[in-house]
Parts: structure tokens; C-alpha cells; sequence
């Protein structure tokens, strides 16, 4: 078994109350348009479309005429990219009209091997789209876009037709949907309801239209499949935005995500986003967009285990329900899908941490296997610890940080094992704010029947090690506590050992690190994480770009710890924006952080 290490990173979120919103951490709108800009690929294009679409309005006029030239419309309460012009040519399909031209940089190839007056590339994708369409709308039953029918003034494509634009985009991108305005805006009595929801009345529900490229060429992969999950990905895109186009980001991508490889489940191009995913245990499912192109595989768990694939249409029925402008209620509109198929969130969740803890395909894996995880690229996520089951020692590891709706992994090697039995001890309770979880995947290797698991949870788990080589635990965390998110465990070598409280403590890690504070940019409040491995002065302190010192913390307390910045001086004073440095420092150690204070 390869094992993998990497030290955790902590993160927390601002919690208001479990079933309450979640403030989101989004870039700010100045980035993202700047790094649309410049075009720097660390931000996915519909993310960064889907900040400037809110808050464009708020740019310095600079950076607005940037955008404008670049031709981007500051004119409506959206801020939306123009329709693209000068495609001469078009083929309606259903609900879909596409958009394409034979002539300048925008062309597609006029190869028309059937004759029948549309090129070959064309056929293709109004063939994935009429395939598409009848997944989307007559097997799932989701409701088509809104339509821009009602566009007086505004470009509307010709007709009521979803516009499909075929033409060249810009380096790297394969495809993207552009809100531009709410559905109906032309009455004030029906802004913002999808006017083909016959059974509910939507409030946040935007017209779209959707750019794929005029060639794939400089991509890797075989075009045809590469045109056939981007028009999956990008066209429930713009299902999702005629449900609620504020929808989180994370959320978004996931489901996208996973509608790409229901369509096209002998693709797997989603398993370019596993990898990173599997990387980063530690980090909540909803971490950000970026986690949320992995994120999918939370729903493949789900659908593949626990419920059908009616989930996600009803994820988004529910986010109806949710104002999701300024706050993000993804979770709490999870929670309120899963409950309509009478299953716990947190349940299922923690389940889903389990399975990743197998990654098998075994029958013996239950409701825990993947179907396909003999084809993941990867074996386990990344293991937070692994312990070797020969010392005589008794284990502690104490303030352990963990974000909640995270997970993190400990493998406890047991081949040259001189134990008898292993204890694991979560020290540990639950609280009004917090819940933790405690699962023991002991898996037998050596059996008569190969790949046969044991799945134990409890607070206290005494298993026998004698018959196996190996025991996984999962620790996953679900609440709301914005500062104290953090267990105490012990890994105890025989049930016969006392459990006692005064036995010596260990340290989950022997070095001293500065983790990136977060959230980073920010604006009220940064929290800093960092780790003392030994009873030695640490110095923590914040300066200037230009090497002031601003504020200074000190601590000697071992392991895991966190101070939080207010973003005032040594006398209270609220210092400016811009650019700052986190400096930590030992006589032996010193290592430093930016972070960037916007108000």
C-alpha cells in the first residue's frame, strides 16, 4: 500500500447556525475580473463570469473599461459578455438554436461528408444536444431554461430558441454559459420565474446562453467526446441558472460534474478533478468551486449508493426555497434534498468518507464500494498519519483541527504488529456546536475470502489485530463551531491498558509550520494556524509591506494552534488596506505568510 503524508491545512468557516446560512469566501470581484483580464487559468472562466455577473457593478471604472472593451455589458442589473456576432449561419434543434460561421477566425471546418448543407462539426453537436435534451428533460425531468423571447432591445438570437454560439474562444477554455438577465424582466410581477416551471415560482431564475469552441484542436483527447461532456457540463449550467443562478459555486460544478459522466459514463473525464479531490481530505466538500469540480464524486457516492439520480433535480427544487445572493445555503438545501428521501446529511456524509477510505469495488464494501474505483486514479486519500503497531507506547493526539463537513485518515499498520488488540479512543464529545465521527475500516487481506471489510463506529473501538494488516479510522467533523473545531484521540496498543488521562502526550507532527492563513483575501477577521512541536517561544508577528511591525503574538503552547488577526495594530487601531506579512519565528525557525486586508 503506497502512503501518502501531508499535513493538514486548516481552514474554518463562519457559521451562523447549522440550519442557517453559510457567508461565502468567494475572491473578490476585482480579482476574478483582473485574472479574467489577464487570463490566468487559477480561476475557471464560469466562475469568474459568475462573480462579475453580481457584482461587476461594484469595479472601479478602470477595470470596467477593461471588461467593456473586451465586450462585457455594464447596462443591465447583470453584468453579462455580449452575444457573440457575425455568425451568419444557424440549425435549430428542439429547443436549441446553433450559432456558427464558415468565414474568418470564427469558422468551424466546412467538411460535410452527408451532404445535407450542415458541416460535420455542426451535425455533431446538434446531435449531443438532442441527446442531451432528452436525458435532461424527459428522463430526469428538469425544466428547460427560461427563454428570451421577451428581449425587445436586446440581442435574443433570432428567436425563443436556448442559443448555442459555436465560434473561437479564447485560449484553454472549452466552453462557458453567460447569464444575462432574470427570467421575465420585463414584468415586475414575474422577475426571475422560469416561465416553463408550471408548478413553482422561482425568484432567482436568469436567461443564459452558452459559447463552446469552433475546434478543439490544441486540446488532448478525441474531439468528438471532448464536444460531448463540455455540452453536458455547460448545458445543465444553464438548467441550474433556470432554478436559482445564485446557487453556490461548488455546488454548480459538482452537479455538473456528475451530469457529464451520467451522460457520458465511458469518458471519465471527471477523473482529472479526483486526484486533487483525494489530495485534500481535510478540506470541507464545499470548500470552494474549485473543490467542487472533484465534489462530484460526493453525488456519484449518493446515487450510485443511497438514493437515485432524481437527487440532484431535487437539490435544485429545493435551492428555489433559498435566497442564495449574498449567502450560501448549498448546504442546508442539501440537507433539505436528502431529508425528502429520508436521509441524514450528516449520515450519508460520513458514510461517503468511509467509502473513500475503501475505494473498493468489493460486494463486501456494502453501501461503501464505488463501481468504478479499480479505474480511480488514485488508491486512498492522502493520510493525514500513519502509525506503526509495535511501539509499546500509548498514542495521544490532542487538539487535532478539523473543518467540518471534512474528514481526516489515519493508517495504523499492523503487518509486523506485536499488538494483540488496538484501541482507538475518541477523547473528544460531542457538543452543542459540534459532532465528530470515528470509523474503523479494518480490512482483511489475508482472509479466505480476499477484500472482505469491517466497518466499526463508536466512540471507543477495540479491534483485533491479530488476522489483519491493515486498520483505516476516519474522523469527520459537523457543526458549526468557528474556532474550537478540534478532537483529542488515542491509539492504544491493548484493551487491557488503563485509560488513563495523565499518560504522557505526543505530538501529531515533530516540525514547526506556518499554515496559510485564512480566509484569505480578507476583510474583518483572519485566522492563523500554525504547530509548536516543542515547549520553545514562538514568535508571531504581522508587518507592513514595508517592514513594519503592526501587531505581535506569542505562545508556547504545543501542537495545533490558531490566533485570530482582527486586522487592528498594537494600540487598536484598524490599519489600512493592502498587503501585510505573517512572520513565525523560533531561535531555529522562521517561515512567513502574505495576506491581503480589502475593505
Amino acid at each position: 500500500m503506497m502512503i501518502k503524508h501531508m499535513q493538514h491545512i486548516i481552514i474554518l468557516f463562519l457559521f451562523i447556525g447549522y440550519f442557517h446560512p453559510i457567508y461565502a469566501s468567494n475572491i473578490s470581484v476585482e480579482e476574478a475580473a483582473n485574472k479574467l483580464i489577464i487570463g490566468d487559468t487559477d480561476i475557471h472562466y464560469s466562475e469568474a463570469l459568475r462573480i462579475i455577473a453580481k457584482y461587476g457593478h461594484e469595479l472601479p471604472s478602470d477595470i470596467k473599461a477593461e471588461l467593456q472593451a473586451r465586450g462585457f455589458d455594464f447596462s443591465r442589473e447583470i453584468v453579462s459578455s455580449y452575444r457573440p456576432q457575425n455568425l451568419d449561419y444557424y440549425v435549430d434543434e428542439g429547443i436549441f438554436r446553433f450559432h456558427y460561421t464558415l468565414t474568418g477566425s470564427d469558422a468551424v471546418s466546412p467538411l460535410d461528408t452527408d451532404n445535407n448543407g450542415i458541416p460535420d462539426y455542426v451535425d455533431l453537436i446538434v446531435t449531443t444536444f438532442a441527446n442531451i435534451g432528452v436525458i435532461d428533460f424527459t428522463d430526469m425531468e428538469f425544466v428547460r431554461p427560461p427563454g428570451d423571447g421577451w428581449y425587445t432591445q436586446i440581442d435574443d438570437g433570432g428567436s425563443d430558441h436556448y442559443d448555442v454560439y459555436i465560434f473561437n474562444l479564447e485560449t484553454g477554455y472549452y466552453g462557458y454559459v453567460q447569464a444575462e438577465d432574470y427570467a421575465q424582466n420585463n414584468s415586475p410581477i414575474t422577475r426571475g420565474d422560469n416561465e416553463f416551471s408550471e408548478d413553482a415560482e422561482e425568484e432567482r431564475a436568469m436567461v443564459t446562453f452558452m459559447a463552446l469552441r469552433n475546434n478543439y484542436d490544441d486540446f488532448s483527447g478525441v474531439e468528438s467526446e471532448i464536444i460531448e461532456v463540455t455540452s453536458a457540463h455547460e448545458f445543465f449550467h444553464a438548467v441550474q441558472y433556470g432554478y436559482d443562478g445564485w446557487e453556490a459555486g461548488w455546488l454548480l460544478e459538482a452537479t455538473a460534474v456528475w451530469m457529464e459522466e451520467h451522460h457520458y459514463d465511458n469518458i471519465n473525464d471527471c477523473y482529472q478533478f479526483l486526484q486533487e479531490f483525494f489530495n485534500e481530505p481535510y478540506l470541507a466538500i464545499n470548500y470552494d468551486v474549485n473543490r467542487g469540480y472533484g465534489a462530484y464524486i460526493y453525488f456519484s457516492y449518493l446515487t450510485d449508493n443511497r438514493v437515485s439520480n432524481d437527487l440532484i433535480r431535487t437539490v435544485f427544487e429545493r435551492s428555489r426555497e433559498y435566497n442564495s445572493y449574498d449567502v450560501d445555503y448549498s448546504i442546508p438545501t442539501l440537507m433539505a434534498a436528502l431529508n425528502d428521501y429520508n436521509l441524514d446529511f450528516e449520515t450519508v456524509t460520513h458514510d461517503f468518507f468511509i467509502a473513500n477510505g475503501m475505494l473498493s469495488n468489493s460486494d463486501s464494501a456494502g453501501i461503501y464500494q464505488y463501481s468504478e474505483s479499480s479505474t480511480f486514479p488514485m488508491d486512498l486519500p492522502t493520510l493525514e498519519q500513519t502509525i506503526t503497531a509495535s511501539s509499546d507506547t500509548t498514542m495521544y493526539y490532542y487538539n487535532q483541527m478539523l473543518e467540518t463537513f471534512s474528514a481526516l485518515y489515519y493508517l495504523v499498520d499492523t503487518q509486523d504488529s506485536t499488538w494483540n488488540n488496538l484501541v482507538i479512543d475518541l477523547l473528544t464529545q460531542d457538543s452543542d456546536n459540534m459532532r465528530y465521527y470515528v470509523t474503523s475500516i479494518v480490512e482483511h487481506k489475508n482472509d479466505s475470502t480476499p477484500n472482505t471489510f469491517d466497518v466499526l463506529t463508536a466512540q471507543t473501538q477495540t479491534i483485533d489485530v491479530s488476522s489483519v494488516d491493515s486498520v483505516i479510522f476516519v474522523i469527520s467533523a459537523f457543526g458549526y463551531d468557528t474556532i474550537n473545531s478540534e478532537f483529542s484521540m488515542r491509539i492504544i496498543k491493548n484493551s487491557s491498558v488503563e485509560l488513563a488521562s495523565d499518560m504522557e502526550l505526543i505530538p501529531i507532527s515533530n516540525q514547526y509550520s506556518l499554515n496559510n492563513p485564512y480566509p484569505n483575501p480578507f476583510n474583518a477577521h483572519i485566522t492563523i494556524h500554525y504547530t509548536i512541536p516543542m515547549n520553545q517561544p514562538v514568535d508571531i508577528a504581522i508587518y507592513d509591506i514595508l517592514g513594519n511591525k503592526i501587531r505581535r503574538f506569542q505562545s508556547e503552547q504545543l501542537g495545533m494552534q490558531s490566533i485570530i488577526w482582527n486586522g487592528k495594530d498594537q494600540y487598536g487601531i484598524p490599519v489600512s488596506s493592502g498587503m501585510y506579512i505573517v512572520n513565525m519565528s523560533t531561535d531555529s525557525f522562521t517561515q512567513a505568510r502574505r495576506i491581503l486586508l480589502l475593505k
